[in-house]
């Protein structure tokens, strides 16, 4: 009889932990990853971007295709959040500043294959300051935009003064007076799913499991003896 219970106890609760594991399944993560030399006025500067995007199931069901515009299925695809590191290429563990971007970027599209998330296209992110002495001619500040397209590149526009950006960068609405231009390659970058870790209370769940078909062990042993 004790057998019997605690093997109902155990089956429930490995239950409710998978309904636990799999409370998440109405959306998946997704990080971007892109890492560069910047080249041009910045010889010596790598710039490290990485981006987390939440993709809705709806939408991976769709499968495969390039442009796929953010309605629809894929209406609540989100950005998340969005970093840019620079190192010194000397010394790549010499990060020389981390900055944080606004994630409202308006995204134009994005790309699937075999259900996964495989590219995505935006508008500029919002610029950010760096006064930190990265170019050749002097410590002046700079402000730099974030953009990616073409599904895996991105590049990154730099402007002096801060805040022409990425106006200055558009051949067709160029400012005068104004510095600016893109890093020397666009960088290809990759995605990846992000493994989810269980939450606090599936652990819970989990070791009071064990801790059942231990009894039951132990229940079986003294029985035999």
């Amino acid at each position: 009889m004790w057998t019997t219970r605690a093997r109902s106890v155990f089956s429930a609760l490995l239950l409710a932990g998978g309904a636990t594991l799999g409370s998440t399944a109405q959306a998946a993560l997704y990080t971007g990853n892109w890492d560069p030399n910047y080249g041009g006025i910045f010889p010596s500067l790598g710039w490290e971007a990485s981006a987390v995007f939440d993709v809705p199931e709806s939408c991976l069901a769709l499968g495969t295709g390039n442009n796929i515009p953010i309605s629809g299925a894929c209406a609540s695809f989100d950005v998340v959040s969005a970093e840019v590191r620079f190192y010194d290429i000397a010394d790549a563990t010499n990060i020389l500043g981390t900055y944080t971007l606004d994630p409202n970027v308006i995204v134009t599209g994005i790309r699937l294959a075999g259900g996964q998330l495989t590219g995505v296209d935006t508008g500029f992110f919002n610029y950010f300051l760096s006064p930190l002495p990265i170019a050749q001619n002097g410590p002046d500040p700079y402000s730099f935009s974030f953009i990616l397209f073409g599904g895996t590149r991105a590049q990154l526009i730099y402007a002096n003064p801060v805040g022409t950006s990425p106006t200055c960068a558009n051949p067709l609405t160029p400012v005068e007076g104004a510095a600016c231009g893109v890093s020397a390659q666009a960088a290809i970058g990759t995605f990846a799913p992000v493994v989810p870790v269980p939450e606090p209370e599936t652990y819970a769940l989990m070791l009071a499991g064990l801790g059942a078909l231990g009894f039951v062990a132990r229940k079986r042993r003294r029985q035999a003896a």
